[in-house]
């Protein structure tokens, strides 16, 4: 006993002088991290319920990546100076911590689903299968499945990308790690530190130097490379916190400094959350790397312990909530997801809102103790009685779930290669379609002076704008106007439609009839409403405009573009609806396995659609 208070009072001693404490006396836990997991996952929450309010939660993603970075590299150090660093147990502890309620979450989604939407789990064993296996990331971005619209490939497990870069950055940790305790030995623990420092701030520059202007972002926002450098640096946080202690006084010095940057910081966050949309090209250039730096600085004075933040940001809510943080992740999207398939939201808005969040919290605990319950956490020491109704009681609640989870593993072992194959012929169409469009630059031929003003519209020499869905049709629209001018683009939004439109007037094949097909990938209306109306008021009144209607159920903006186009025929007596949505709710054998993009007959009926449109009108 004499020995543990000495060594304590040695301990205090040396926090007094400002020394670094042996890891080994230190506490496993980090006051104020639930705080910071609660502002993550509370961004991610609120972006995946509300895109068009909060278009930068998505930062909530970055946050939880340092976090990541920082617990890896703090907790490794921790417990090597207590017992070593064994590789087994190491990967051990991140099955145990992963696996469990991701399956739990999979197979209970795909049950579900099979009675609700079962055309969503038609062909989802792929995608799980890249999930279990940690490359969900890069098996979305050969799907070119663009975060920002999440309906190139509808699913449920959208959001898994994130864990298929934490996994990989879990396998590849114990290297790195080794690398930093090799440098250790030779030059000291602030070399290794240093280290991984250099390496993430190298990483940091692949983004920026990716970036090109007019590009599709899936690569960059879901790439290992371009998203590891949060991780890296949170790691190197990590390693310097552990050999380091703080000195109180001279912190108390500046606490009131520092607590003016610390709200700041929390202000910056939510702004960023408001308006930090990602599809900006700053975003790629220079925010999410400021931002993430920002991230570092938030946990570096949260994790201090002579400032108040970590007691501030321990309360119980933020610590109940930190708690459950990954199972409330894993399992918002599948839940937000079917309420919108389902067309639940707009039964009650507020209300079925506030029952998505509800259920989201039910499941997140549920699937918790059941973890907790397989993985042996659930244990009264000297109480086996209590263990064992606590057992029973989470097994009897759990009872309901378990049909579900049947007929998950039943959906998956019956999921068929259908939708695959489906989606690789989409993409062989839209490759043949781009190189067709990138010849028709070549051969078009400027828009005569008297097509221009004529007070009709015609089928000669008709410019037309849209996204992937007019794409996959640009063969067949060809074919019912050939001399038309077609730009279309995956993932575009009606944000790229100006920029469009000049364009094409500036190679002088602007004539005096436009189709527009944009609506798809975002909202028209809202935020986005003043480009909207910017790229009709640049086409102007004399120019007659026929606007695609849009079909894409699983999102949130189908029937409010269609509405808001509705409204703008009304205010724009020059723009024409080309219902596109009506006709496909008439003939789903038109739409390939997607639900949104039109098969090989399809094309043809969408190109006949624009053509008999503008017909009408002469």
């Amino acid at each position: 006993m004499e020995n543990h208070l000495a060594a304590a009072k040695d301990a205090a001693l040396d926090i007094e002088k400002g020394q670094p404490l042996p890891l080994k006396n230190r506490g496993s836990r980090i006051a104020g991290l639930d705080g910071l997991r609660t502002l993550a996952i509370t961004g991610v929450t609120l972006f995946h319920m509300f895109p068009q309010v909060f278009k930068g939660g998505w930062l909530g993603v970055s946050l939880f990546f340092v976090i990541t970075g920082y617990l890896l590299a703090y907790t490794g150090e921790k417990g090597r100076a207590s017992h070593g660093f064994s590789l087994l147990s190491y990967l051990w502890k991140r099955i145990k911590r992963i696996y469990p309620s991701l399956i739990i979450m999979i197979l209970m989604t795909v049950g579900i689903y099979s009675f609700f939407a079962p055309d969503i789990i038609t062909a989802i064993r792929p995608e799980v299968l890249s999930v279990l296996l940690g490359v969900n990331n890069w098996w979305q971005i050969e799907q070119n499945a663009d975060y920002f619209t999440r309906i190139a490939s509808q699913s449920p497990f959208t959001h898994l990308w994130f864990l298929g870069i934490e996994i990989q950055y879990y396998l590849i940790w114990p290297l790195l790690y080794g690398f930093y305790i090799l440098i250790e030995k030779i030059s000291g623990p602030k070399a290794g530190t240093a280290f991984f420092f250099l390496v993430g701030l190298g990483a940091m520059t692949v983004m920026p130097y990716d970036f090109k202007e007019g590009m599709d972002m899936t690569r960059l926002y879901y790439g290992t490379d371009t998203r590891m450098y949060a991780l890296l640096l949170g790691a190197a946080l990590g390693l310097s916190h552990a050999h380091r202690a703080y000195d109180g006084e001279s912190r108390n010095r500046k606490k009131t400094a520092i607590s003016f940057l610390y709200m700041a910081g929390i202000v910056l966050t939510a702004a960023g959350y408001f308006f930090l949309d990602g599809r900006l090209p700053a975003v790629y250039e220079w925010a999410m790397a400021a931002y993430t730096i920002l991230f570092l600085l938030l946990l570096v004075w949260t994790a201090d312990t002579s400032l108040p933040f970590g007691k501030w940001m321990d309360n119980p809510l933020f610590c109940w909530i930190g708690k459950y943080s990954y199972g409330i992740f894993l399992w918002q999207y599948p839940v937000i997801f079917l309420f919108r398939y389902m067309k639940w939201e707009g039964i009650m808005p507020y209300v079925m809102e506030t029952a998505e969040i509800f259920l989201i919290v039910l499941l997140a605990v549920w699937s918790s103790l059941v973890e907790n319950l397989l993985t042996g956490h659930i244990h009264f020491i000297g109480h086996p009685r209590k263990t064992f109704l606590k057992a029973l009681a989470i097994l009897l609640i759990s009872l309901p779930a378990f049909p579900f989870m049947v007929y998950g593993c039943r959906g998956l072992w019956n999921s068929s290669t259908e939708r695959v194959s489906d989606m690789g012929e989409m993409k062989e169409r839209f490759a043949e379609n781009e190189k067709m469009l990138e010849n028709q630059q070549v051969e078009a031929i400027p828009v005569p002076e008297e097509t221009k003003t004529k007070s009709h519209p015609t089928l000669d020499h008709v410019a037309c704008i849209g996204d992937s869905v007019m794409l996959g049709s640009a063969m067949d629209i060809h074919d019912v106007l050939p001399d038309c001018y077609i730009d279309a683009k995956v993932s575009r939004y009606v944000g790229a439609g100006l920029g469009i439109a000049r364009q094409i007037e500036n190679m002088g094949l602007l004539g005096n009839t436009v189709v527009i097909a944009l609506g798809t990938n975002g909202p028209l209306d809202g935020q986005y409403e003043g480009e909207t109306r910017a790229l009709l008021d640049y086409l102007g009144p004399e120019r007659h405009i026929f606007w695609v209607t849009v079909h894409c159920p699983a999102t949130g903006w189908q029937d409010s573009n269609n509405a808001y186009l509705r409204k703008i025929t009304q205010e724009y007596p020059n723009v024409t609806l080309v219902d596109w949505q009506e006709a496909v709710t008439r003939h789903p054998e038109w739409l390939g396995g997607d639900n949104i993009h039109p098969n090989n007959e399809g094309t043809r009926a969408y190109a006949a659609l624009i053509h008999d449109a503008i017909a009408a009108k002469m």
